[in-house]
């Protein structure tokens, strides 16, 4: 469905979260910075389906490039404030949990395996998708063709089902 009718959400503006996020202390000392923009444009039109934008939680993360770590960059994760009636205890977890999130993205792009000791050729097996469209926190992890066809028995499915002949 292409209908491209925007999407409408109302609630009072979270000043507990906003208090929160105010006192918040949370790796300063590493570059981190943790702000609440109103009316942030998260996706801009044309690299996305539509653009989105609303009050916007933004941890910022500036130290080494995991990629090119003799680099220094600075990074925005973004997140959109919920709608939501949330008590001092609910908005300090859901702001928690964010960090969390943060946390975990580059925990993911950290993790690297080499092939074998001492090899300079590295994987990252558990590495978040950045492209448009994709949760660049939800933890992906990359096997080969041959991992996804095999069954449970061990046996290299020959149809893509994940099921060989003869299994159920």
């Amino acid at each position: 469905m292409t209908d491209h009718k925007p999407m409408t959400q109302t609630a009072p503006y979270p000043d507990v979260l906003a208090g929160l996020v105010k006192c918040l202390r949370y790796r300063a000392r590493l570059g981190w910075e943790v702000a609440l923009f109103d009316d942030y444009q998260r996706d801009k039109p044309g690299r996305h389906a539509g653009e989105s934008r609303g009050l916007t939680l933004v941890v910022t993360r500036c130290g080494p490039d995991t990629y090119h770590p003799e680099c220094t960059i600075a990074v925005n994760h973004l997140f959109p404030v919920p709608p939501a009636t949330y008590d001092l205890r609910s908005w300090q977890r859901w702001l928690f949990d964010r960090l969390g999130d943060v946390d975990l993205h580059e925990r993911m792009e950290d993790f690297l395996v080499a092939d074998s000791p001492g090899s300079e050729h590295v994987t990252r097996p558990y590495a978040p998708s950045h492209k448009p469209g994709s949760d660049p926190y939800m933890v992906l992890e990359y096997g080969t063709d041959t991992d996804r066809r095999t069954s449970f028995r061990g046996v290299l499915d020959d149809d893509g089902t994940g099921h060989s002949r003869g299994e159920p």
